[in-house]
């Protein structure tokens, strides 16, 4: 199976607006539920795909539908430009482990996030 890309995900832009000097945009961010999730993370879409000329700065993902047991917990990564997926694979039963990054093998979609990004 192919891992996911960055044509995977599908971004729609609902509201831009300005906040502290920075052009901001929110909307949905949708990503395609038939690859499997690459090693370092899935690869975010190019920035002007959220209203962004030169660099986006700040990126914050809201909710996506299901409970706390079935959500992964999302981290964005800006120095690489990926959305990192973070699970527990504690069998043990312990609370205070580290989240493990998740495995290359896993299907993190389909999914739709709600997003604001800011940048210029």
């Amino acid at each position: 199976m192919a891992s996911l890309t960055a044509a995977d995900w599908t971004v729609t832009v609902q509201r831009k607006y300005m906040y502290g000097g920075r052009r901001c945009t929110s909307g949905t961010l949708a990503l395609a539920g038939t690859n499997t999730y690459p090693t370092g993370g899935v690869p975010m879409p190019d920035k002007s795909l959220f209203g962004m000329y030169r660099e986006l700065v700040n990126f914050r993902l809201d909710g996506v539908a299901g409970g706390s047991t079935t959500n992964w917990v999302e981290r964005w990564d800006k120095t690489n430009a990926k959305l990192q997926f973070y699970v527990s694979h504690d069998t043990a039963g312990a609370t205070t482990l580290p989240l493990d990054e998740a495995p290359v093998t896993a299907v993190p979609g389909p999914r739709t996030y709600t997003f604001e990004a800011c940048g210029w």
